[in-house]
């Protein structure tokens, strides 16, 4: 983060940080909600570039400016964990079937 304005850093919010790290979060949670679990993995730079633009959107009038967002680890339940190990296993068993094994 940087900042480009410092009148409007100090005196256009109170703590700009925070509000970043605010809208950072938010604005992650609403771009991975749009996806599906496997993109998420696969995604992850554009994510990271959609959450960037966002709070660049949202924190110009802040005074600061974003240079870089990184989703560094997505921490899946265990319960969607265990799905997604049952879906991988039913797709190899569907290619099996189909290639005849």
């Amino acid at each position: 983060m940087k900042v480009i304005d410092p009148y409007s850093a100090s005196y256009g919010i109170e703590d700009y940080i925070y509000a970043v790290s605010q809208l950072a979060q938010t604005t992650m949670r609403s771009e991975i909600g749009k996806l599906t679990l496997d993109k998420i993995f696969q995604e992850r730079e554009t994510l990271n570039n959609q959450i960037v633009a966002a709070i660049n959107d949202a924190a110009e009038s802040w005074g600061v400016l974003c240079l870089r967002y990184e989703i560094k680890n997505i921490e899946v339940p265990e319960s969607v964990k265990h799905a997604m190990q049952m879906q991988v296993e039913a797709e190899r068993k569907k290619t099996c079937a189909y290639s005849g094994e």
